[in-house]
């Protein structure tokens, strides 16, 4: 009787611990951050000449800022998520959610505005066009 339950109890030890490692949260939908191009900075200069920086990193979070010309002084600027919806060739959509903005005041308000764009990568993925805007942006070195 003893023998019996000593095998039952490494039997139920054995199915616990093959059970346990089988379990494990399935990322197959996230990219991987070395499988994102898009995990960065890049910068732009707009026509009036005012700078902007564009920052994706590996975290899901995302930082933009406009600068007063060639300044460090920010105009505006963004703070958030991004989350990658889908992916064809070099065109990724782009869920953007900002959840703070700082006004040229230096006002910070809580903003939780969700907008989707479609973001090109070209030139090796060292440029960059975001759907709605003309503008280039390149990747800082």
């Amino acid at each position: 009787m003893k023998n019996i339950r000593l095998v039952g109890m490494a039997l139920l030890a054995l199915f616990m611990s093959v059970s346990f490692s089988a379990c494990g949260g399935s990322d197959d939908d996230e990219p991987q951050p070395s499988s994102n191009p898009l995990i960065g900075t890049w910068e732009m200069t707009d026509i009036d000449g005012d700078d902007y920086i564009l920052e994706f990193k590996a975290d899901g979070t995302f930082y933009q800022a406009e600068f007063y010309g060639k300044t460090e002084k920010v105009k505006i600027s963004y703070k958030g998520t991004y989350k990658i919806l889908s992916v064809s060739g070099n065109t990724y959509e782009v869920s953007f959610i900002s959840k703070e903005k700082q006004k040229m005041s230096g006002e910070i308000v809580t903003d939780n505005e969700t907008v989707t764009r479609f973001v090109t990568l070209s030139d090796n993925n060292n440029t960059l066009a975001i759907s709605g805007s003309s503008d280039i942006w390149k990747r800082k070195k």
